[in-house]
């Protein structure tokens, strides 16, 4: 791997990487003499991809374990891995419209009846991107998209993280993903479905305000969740 892939796969140097590789190595240290048993540096990477990119899909290799060598890197390596102390803010999807691929057109095609990609775009208060995922086709259903993504693994395995994400009603309710509440039936439930409404419209904010900075054209921009 380049210095510049290194970089952009693992948002690392390859210099940091091998220390972050010997940090973790007694943890990380393969049990097995066997042949297919991974080296303790092919794990880290496989963690510092996931981290980077925020999906599984993105990393090859053994998923089922990147939360053990995760764990690894969050409990010896804060110094170099940190995850803020206290995070709010707001997770969604988007649909980005595509033309319909020759290949599993059908997979691509969104509930609104056209093809599309769905983005899913998490931020905090003050707009700022914390994790945007586009690895999937517009079928997919928001909650998955947001079970294959880093955000679980911020609000839930990390643990020392105190905050909360406000999701809409495709989102399941946990003690960090707060939801609408279905079916209210006393106006204090209604008050708060409401303010939960307006503050969860940060993402469309966010992205509507991304695309104006980073493009000189005037168009009309559409989000279609």
């Amino acid at each position: 791997m380049s210095e510049e892939h290194c970089i952009r796969w693992l948002r690392f140097t390859k210099e940091a990487t091998t220390e972050i590789s010997q940090l973790v190595r007694p943890q990380l240290q393969p049990q097995s003499r066997a042949r297919t048993a991974l080296p303790v540096a092919v794990k880290v990477t496989m963690v510092l991809n996931f981290c980077s990119s925020g999906s599984f899909q993105a990393s090859a290799g053994d998923m089922c374990n990147i939360s053990q060598y995760g764990s690894a890197l969050m409990h010896n390596g804060g110094h170099i891995l940190t995850v803020p102390d206290e995070e709010q803010g707001a997770i969604d999807c988007v649909h980005i419209a595509l033309c319909a691929p020759r290949v599993n057109s059908a997979v691509f095609a969104n509930r609104k009846g056209f093809h599309s990609l769905s983005m899913q775009l998490a931020c905090d208060h003050a707009h700022r991107i914390m994790e945007v995922d586009t690895c999937y086709p517009g079928s997919s259903y928001d909650a998955f998209i947001m079970w294959q993504s880093i955000m679980p693994a911020i609000f839930h395995l990390a643990q020392q993280v105190k905050g909360w994400l406000l999701g809409d009603k495709g989102y399941p309710l946990k003690p960090w993903l707060v939801t609408p509440v279905m079916n209210p039936r006393t106006r204090a439930q209604q008050a708060y479905n409401e303010s939960q409404a307006a503050t969860g419209n940060i993402v469309e904010h966010t992205l509507i305000a991304q695309i104006k900075t980073t493009t000189k054209c005037k168009f009309k921009v559409t989000i279609i969740n």
